[in-house]
């Protein structure tokens, strides 16, 4: 973080979420002392997930519909995934198999066509 004019969006949400680890956090911080530009980026960006936090936190407690509820409880993974991509994997390997097999056996055909 030497450089404070480079400091990433991705690093600045992490910082504006907490969610950076300590010593990453420190650095930036010790960066931005020292650019006042980005100092008040990130102080504007805190106070924009502030405000969204606030504006949206009744939202958020509401409790979910009972008919969503039921039906993220009635709701299964699919059994048959696993085995449909297996299944995938190896019909592909075998389409390139067969692919190869018919151009080697079509090669001496294709050279003659072509004149090589």
């Amino acid at each position: 973080m030497t450089d404070p004019a480079r400091i990433p969006d991705r690093v600045f949400n992490a910082l504006v979420d907490g969610r950076l680890s300590p010593r990453v956090e420190r650095e930036t911080r010790e960066a931005l002392e020292s650019d006042p530009q980005g100092n008040e980026r990130a102080a504007t960006w805190q106070r924009q997930s502030e405000a969204l936090h606030a504006a949206l936190a009744p939202i958020a407690r509401e409790p979910l519909p009972l008919s969503m509820m039921l039906k993220l409880r009635n709701e299964k993974p699919e059994p048959w995934h696993h085995d449909t991509t297996l299944w995938l994997y190896v019909g592909t390997f075998a389409a390139g198999v067969a692919v190869g097999l018919a151009l080697d056996y079509a090669m001496p055909t294709i050279r003659a066509l072509v004149g090589f």
